[in-house]
């Protein structure tokens, strides 16, 4: 969950609580409208800070469609206090981490689910994934059939014919098939892929698909797309034989915060120019005030196209239920997110939202292969870095913030009512480092079941210190506990994070130095 400054701030100073000042039931409000200047940093400006959706926890989607749960950070409803909400309009979006919205409008961010609870939009990954698995067994088995029945037809096809398969040829093609008029193939890719009709960009370049992910806390959502083809433009490229394995999705985000939108795509820019490119999604594509056969977004919208993903890491470890990443998973995960550290810093900036939900894995559709994977010995070769609209120069100031990534520093410095001018360095990021990692291989988060409101008063707290004991590995436990030092410099720069022996001696592969 992420927090603006606006009038929270105050609120903080007088009470230590962090609570949303907005109306019930109602997006984040931004109280000025104003930029704030970065102090010091090529007077760049950025949005002020704002704040976040109510959040339940320890959910559990009832039979009726409601979720029940305990909530924080509620306008009108005391934290910790039950809450049953009215059915939600999507099911297959009710995940941990989400932003799901009832049938009478309020929106919620979701955080842990209860123990043993069902995820809805897990279940509805899982029977997909069946239904495809038994479609390939159908089509080889269908293939298998074709393949016997070309077999017998070439004993009756002429010798030529006979002579050019036998060097080399397909009986298929020699034998007539019959090709997809337009018409079919648009139903056919409609359904497949399911386009909504919808398109963004010059001459309906991209295909929108699904239905769109609301960015936590922001007015931006997120689709799935598709390249529209050239010749045919109300299919994917590479769909016009009808062959769906030939077709790639982007990811594509919509917002109407051009200030935001255009930080980003500035971002993605410099980390993907520098010394270091590091392991971040590619960006494709940026278009400010897009065209689109949508009259809802047409011209009112700016489009950030990036590589698609399958799953975030914060997905992963939620179907394990618990399961921390072992061996060479871990190992990816990690190195990953070192090396985009790596070409963060190297083009002197601060990422400020280093989480387990801001990495994805791409080119791997089978979660539940991962879920499976309880040695890790399969690895994690995909993980990359998404969501770079937060990384600001160093020595700027925080735009917004991640309770469970901030260090103790700007925690106190929030909670003393100077959030917004607190000064970035890059041991804020090498903090994030570590509590990510705890995450990933103990299985669950640093401050697991609790508010942002809690998490921000622990770390407050003059007898903190983190305790990473339960990391069963004893190097990662030593570079994690570097990490997380309370004395910002004691922390390790990247490059010793990088170097430290948990991977060098165990199998960290091709460094980029």
């Amino acid at each position: 969950m992420r927090f603006r400054e606006s009038s929270i701030l105050a609120a903080a100073v007088a009470s230590c609580s962090l609570f949303a000042t907005v109306k019930s039931f109602a997006p984040p409000r931004v109280v000025s409208t104003q930029f704030h200047k970065q102090s010091g940093v090529n007077s760049n400006y950025c949005p002020p800070l704002a704040a976040g959706l109510p959040v339940i926890s320890d959910w559990r989607y009832l039979s009726d469609g409601s979720i029940s749960g305990t909530v924080t950070n509620h306008p009108t409803i005391s934290d910790g206090d039950r809450i049953t909400t009215s059915p939600i309009q999507d099911s297959s979006v009710v995940n941990e981490n989400s932003v799901v919205q009832t049938k009478s409008g309020s929106k919620y961010k979701l955080a842990n689910v209860a123990w043993g609870a069902t995820i809805p939009a897990l279940e509805s990954l899982k029977a997909k994934q069946q239904e495809a698995k038994a479609a390939a067994e159908a089509a080889k088995a269908e293939k298998a059939r074709l393949a016997e029945a070309a077999k017998a037809k070439s004993a009756t096809l002429p010798k030529a014919a006979v002579k050019a398969a036998v060097k080399g040829t397909a009986v298929s093609a020699i034998l007539p098939t019959k090709q997809l008029s337009a018409a079919e193939l648009s139903r056919l890719a409609k359904s497949k892929f399911a386009l909504t009709g919808a398109t963004v960009g010059e001459n309906g370049k991209y295909l929108l698909a699904g239905k769109p992910r609301q960015s936590s806390g922001r007015a931006a959502k997120i689709w799935t797309a598709y390249l529209a083809d050239t010749n045919q433009p109300n299919i994917p490229a590479g769909f016009a034989d009808g062959d769906e394995s030939k077709v790639e999705p982007v990811t594509i985000k919509l917002s109407p915060d051009v200030d935001r939108m255009r930080l980003e795509s500035g971002n993605y820019n410099k980390v993907q120019s520098g010394l270091f490119i590091g392991r971040f999604v590619k960006k494709l594509d940026y278009i400010e005030y897009v065209p689109s056969s949508d009259r809802s977004l047409d011209r009112k919208v700016c489009a950030l196209v990036i590589e698609s993903g399958q799953y975030d890491l914060k997905a992963l470890l939620s179907a394990r239920q618990g399961s921390p990443l072992r061996g060479r998973a871990l190992r990816d995960a990690a190195a990953a997110a070192g090396q985009c550290i790596q070409a963060v810093h190297s083009s002197n900036l601060v990422w400020t939202d280093l989480k387990t939900e801001n990495f994805i894995v791409v080119g791997n559709n089978d979660l539940f292969q991962e879920v499976n994977d309880s040695s890790g010995s399969s690895g994690l070769p995909g993980v990359k870095g998404i969501d770079l609209e937060s990384v600001i120069p160093r020595g700027g100031n925080p735009i917004d913030y991640s309770p469970e990534a901030c260090p103790p520093e700007f925690a106190k410095a929030f909670m003393a009512g100077e959030g917004a001018e607190f000064v970035l360095d890059y041991s804020y990021d090498m903090w994030s480092l570590g509590m990510m990692l705890y995450e990933l291989s103990t299985g669950k988060a640093y401050f697991d079941k609790k508010s942002p409101s809690q998490v921000t008063k622990l770390l407050c707290s003059e007898s903190f210190e983190a305790d990473v004991s339960d990391v069963p590995d004893g190097k990662l436990r030593d570079l994690i506990g570097k990490c997380l030092s309370l004395d910002p410099r004691k922390r390790p720069d990247i490059t010793g994070f990088l170097l430290h022996p948990y991977f060098i001696t165990t199998g960290f592969g091709p460094i980029s130095f």
